[in-house]
């Protein structure tokens, strides 16, 4: 059987503790997004992902890791049930990382040409969000 998960996209926010016992443990909230048209109008559909690291990951996103940064996340997914403030049994879905590679910086960065395409010229690079 596979159970894998794997995205590309922007830190949102990250947040990096450690146990009592010594473990070092981040939580990210990334961000991808997917655009398309329908009807002849532009359309982008945003979701965002949560991943959790452990030990060596941990401290590598914690040390390299910022906002806004584009990460390469491969791991296993995962499941967690819990009660809301309400009472409601709500099911987190996340990402248990076993692979990240840092992304170039933007400005570090140099674009590939253009592929030529209806789907590459409908949307330029300038009008993503992050």
């Amino acid at each position: 059987m596979v159970n894998q998960g794997t995205v590309l996209g922007r830190v949102g926010k990250i947040d990096t503790k450690t146990t009592s016992s010594g473990v070092k443990i981040s939580n990210v909230s990334m961000v991808t997004s997917k655009k398309f048209v329908k009807n002849g109008e532009k359309h982008e559909k945003v979701t965002w992902h949560n991943v959790t690291m452990f030990n060596k990951l941990a401290e590598i996103a914690e040390k390299y890791v910022s906002v806004g940064d584009l990460l390469y996340i491969q791991g296993e997914m995962d499941n967690q049930k819990y009660t809301d403030g309400n009472g409601q049994e709500r099911t987190k879905y996340f990402i248990i990382a076993h692979d990240l590679k840092l992304m170039p910086k933007s400005k570090e960065h140099k674009p590939e040409p253009k592929k030529e395409s209806t789907y590459e010229e409908a949307f330029e690079d300038s009008e993503l969000p992050f």
